[in-house]
């Protein structure tokens, strides 16, 4: 267990510290992931924490590229948006190691190929040229909106489940051997899973995610300010935000695979 702790933090620090310098990460987000990633290596193993970076790093180049094409400037990931998308798998990453029963290994990555599949779908869905829609009506819905979908981004979530689940049975593979019905049963699982979650992550964006209007001009945002503007709450939580929405969809979905493996 020690031996793992230092591996774990000798390489979460390497990987957080280059997404820091690439402004993937600020300073309190690098030490979150440093954290987190210590924890999922510990606790998790190398598959857990494999399925992570790669949940990371192709974010995190999908993300540079659509701010790119929208012209647009992030200041990295904090660490309530790490914690937001990492959080569960570690959480079920300890679960696993404590009753070692394989389900939970996997209800931890689940919760990873939900957040990579929410977060394909958003940057590759803002690129699309189609229609996007309500995911609680169908009617027609302002891209980049929480709670509207688009063929393009939907497309995307499920690839994005995918990749996960692809990397996951890569890992374990090479770890452990697999035979083609495991095969199936963790790509399936995985993938199914994750891209449930995402499709819960919208339906909840669009029902109970705070959202705010300004009291003057009558815009809309998801932040609980404007420029030299009020806001008002329009619908919503009011503590309901988007990275509350990204925890409670990763946990959801690993909850159903749960009952999906049961």
């Amino acid at each position: 267990m020690f031996l793992d702790a230092i591996i774990g933090l000798l390489i979460s620090f390497i990987v957080a510290f280059l997404a820091y310098l690439k402004k993937s990460l600020n300073v309190s987000g690098m030490v979150t992931a440093i954290l987190l990633g210590t924890i999922i290596y510990m606790f998790g193993g190398f598959l857990v924490w494999g399925s992570l970076i790669a949940f990371f790093i192709s974010s995190s180049l999908i993300t540079k590229i659509s701010e790119k094409s929208e012209k647009k400037v992030s200041k990295g990931r904090n660490y309530v948006q790490v914690l937001a998308n990492g959080l569960v798998a570690a959480i079920f990453s300890i679960v696993y190691y404590i009753l070692q029963a394989e389900i939970f290994l996997l209800a931890a990555v689940v919760s990873i190929a939900t957040s990579n599949s929410d977060t394909w779908a958003s940057e590759i869905g803002s690129l699309s040229k189609g229609k996007t829609f309500y995911i609680l009506n169908f009617k027609i819905a302002p891209k980049g909106v929480s709670g509207a979908i688009s063929g393009l981004g939907t497309f995307a979530s499920f690839i994005g489940a995918f990749f996960i689940a692809g990397v996951f049975i890569g890992l374990y593979a090479i770890q452990y051997g697999l035979g083609f019905d495991d095969f199936l049963m963790f790509g399936g699982i995985i993938t199914i899973c994750g891209f449930l979650g995402n499709l819960i992550d919208s339906y909840l964006g669009g029902l109970i995610q705070a959202k705010y209007r300004g009291v003057e001009t009558g815009t809309y945002t998801e932040k609980r300010w404007l420029p030299n503007e009020k806001v008002v709450l329009a619908s919503g939580l009011a503590l309901i935000t988007n990275d509350a929405v990204n925890l409670l969809s990763g946990l959801a979905a690993s909850l159903i695979t749960l009952v999906f493996f049961i």
